[in-house]
C-alpha cells in the first residue's frame, strides 16, 4: 500500500532520561505509504532506544502525520526546541491523556505512566503506522 513519491527519513541519537536527538537533516528518501500520500510535512523516523518495546523497537521506522492532532491510546513523537537552538529533543510515547499543563505518557520498556510538561514539550506529531526494521 504504496503512495507515489517520497517522504524524508530522519534519525536520531540517544541522549539522557531515554530522549531522541534528532536532527531535522534527511538521511535518506523513501516511497510514501498510502497514509501520508497526502500529508503536507509527512516523515518517517527511525527508532532508537528500547522504551517501546514491543511496540516500537530500535531500527523500526515510525511514520509520523504531524498535522493530526492528539489523541488518547495513540503513539505520538513530542518534540522539546531548546531555548537557545541547537538539536532538537524527542520522545516516542503512548498518549494516554492531557490537560492543559501536561501530557500523560506512557512507556512500556520497563512499565511506566509519567507526565510532561505541555510548555516544555509543546510540539505533538501522531504516528500512523510503521515499518519493521529489516
Amino acid at each position: 500500500m504504496l503512495g507515489t513519491g517520497k517522504m524524508p527519513l530522519y534519525t536520531g541519537a540517544m541522549g539522557g532520561d531515554g530522549h531522541v536527538i534528532i536532527t531535522f537533516d534527511a538521511i535518506d528518501y523513501v516511497k510514501r505509504p498510502a497514509e501520508l500520500e497526502n500529508v503536507k510535512g509527512g516523515y518517517g523516523l527511525l527508532i532508537v532506544g528500547e522504551s517501546m518495546i514491543p511496540a516500537f523497537w530500535p531500527g523500526d521506522m515510525a511514520l509520523i502525520n504531524p498535522h493530526l492532532p492528539p489523541a488518547r491510546q495513540k503513539n505520538v513523537i513530542l518534540y522539546h526546541t531548546p531555548p537557545h537552538g541547537g538539536d532538537v529533543e524527542a520522545i516516542i510515547k503512548q498518549l494516554n491523556g492531557w490537560s492543559e499543563r501536561q501530557w500523560q505518557l506512557q512507556q512500556y520498556n520497563p512499565p511506566r505512566e509519567f507526565t510532561e510538561y505541555r510548555h516544555e514539550w509543546p510540539v505533538c506529531h501522531r504516528v500512523v503506522g510503521k515499518y519493521d526494521a529489516r
